[in-house]
């Protein structure tokens, strides 16, 4: 019989760790093997117990879910599920852990509530458990301030080479630590630092009228990357698909447009694309077009489990924008898009995949490449260089194109 999946719960309301304890231990697949009470508590529980996955609160004394994440993800790079509310603070705290390494976030329900969603919390938490996640850098040369630092039992202090530093005040961010010998700098993600490859003349003679991405686990950090290097200038629409829980929609909209040159927001029903700008489906909605271009929020049945889906939003730009589309479909778990890519494909499209390399899970991308319907396949580095080849200066025909 496997091993029980190791699980650390950060939170503190004594309530709800009451009751995640609970729903948890009932489940004879995972074990709580410890529950921290604030971020300091769990960097040190993390390097004590080797969890297999920790479920983190976002606001806590002391040292909140966002810290904790970012050095828990320098040192001990261990799978983190958010948990987290939908005030507009803790989105955006959220939206930055997962900027930090954390895989996915779920709304943190109430007492009641809990127990409702229980089945699909439990199931999170045993397929995060599986994900290999990798070193986040940004936090490497931190010291992270702990005021329980002299009153915790030695047992739980955590061995060296971590320091803790004097108490501050609780609203101050960690300090930077300064060594005499630092440790040289390791890549958030393995990328390649070669040039991305120079399109083909043909491919730089093509006018395409639009640009679909997909994205699931490992997405929101992945687009703020893609986006925020494509030129100012884009000159088409981008339509964007994250897989990405009910009512968190306009929270992942907001936090791009804080993030990238280019303006996000989320789509009307009827609404004209206009180039240049950034699309994000409404909640619990399917982003399709009608056959002049206008937007379509559709409440059809999911697919995969999924509204949003990727599929059915480039089925749609397959019929509207036949050979004019140009797909990229980026880290996420799962095979949603492929068969999307497949008739983009079939119908002169052009699509690229993100590279495993530089994907957190490869699934999405490796489903689409299996398939045989992907002309590049590139670091997530070097895809938004390779768009900016492809796509010119606005040019007026597609205004015209497309009224």
């Amino acid at each position: 019989m496997a091993e029980p999946v190791k699980v650390l719960i950060v939170e503190d309301s004594p309530t709800i760790s009451r009751i995640l304890t609970g729903l948890v231990e009932a489940d004879p697949q995972l074990v709580v093997v410890g529950v921290a009470t604030d971020g300091a508590e769990a960097i040190r529980m993390t390097r004590r117990l080797r969890p297999n996955i920790i479920t983190m609160d976002v606001n806590m004394p002391r040292m909140g879910g966002l810290e904790a994440t970012e050095y828990i993800m320098a040192h001990q790079p261990t799978p983190i599920l958010v948990l987290t509310a939908f005030g507009k603070h803790d989105l955006d705290l959220s939206f930055k852990m997962l900027s930090a390494g954390a895989l996915e976030f779920i709304e943190k329900p109430d007492a009641i509530e809990l127990a409702r969603q229980g089945a699909h919390l439990l199931s999170r938490i045993k397929l995060l458990a599986r994900i290999k996640v990798i070193t986040h850098p940004r936090a490497k040369n931190r010291v992270f301030n702990d005021p329980l630092a002299n009153t915790l039992p030695t047992s739980l202090e955590p061995p060296a080479p971590v320091k803790i530093a004097l108490p501050l005040p609780p609203n101050l961010r960690p300090i930077v630590k300064i060594s005499r010998n630092p440790e040289p700098p390791k890549p958030a993600l393995p990328l390649p630092m070669t040039k991305p490859p120079a399109p083909s003349r043909e491919l730089l003679l093509r006018r395409f009228q639009v640009v679909g991405i997909a994205a699931s686990t490992g997405g929101p950090p992945a687009l703020a990357r893609l986006l925020r290097e494509l030129r100012p200038d884009f000159p088409v629409p981008v339509f964007v698909v994250q897989h990405i829980p009910a009512g968190f929609s306009r929270g992942l909209a907001d936090w791009l447009a804080s993030e990238v040159q280019l303006k996000v927001r989320q789509v009307e029903e009827g609404e004209k694309p206009v180039p240049g700008v950034v699309y994000l489906p409404a909640d619990d909605r399917h982003l399709t077009f009608n056959e002049v271009g206008r937007i379509h929020l559709s409440a059809q049945a999911d697919r995969f489990g999924l509204r949003p889906n990727a599929d059915k939003t480039f089925l749609s730009m397959a019929e509207v924008w036949p050979g004019e589309t140009l797909a990229v479909i980026l880290t996420g778990m799962g095979r949603d898009g492929t068969d999307g890519m497949k008739k983009l494909h079939e119908l002169n499209g052009y699509n690229i995949a993100q590279d495993e390399a530089s994907s957190v899970i490869f699934g999405m991308p490796k489903a689409a490449i299996e398939a045989g319907v992907v002309h590049q396949v590139l670091p997530l580095n070097q895809i938004a260089p390779f768009l900016n080849q492809i796509f010119h200066p606005a040019e007026p025909a597609w205004m015209a194109r497309n009224g």
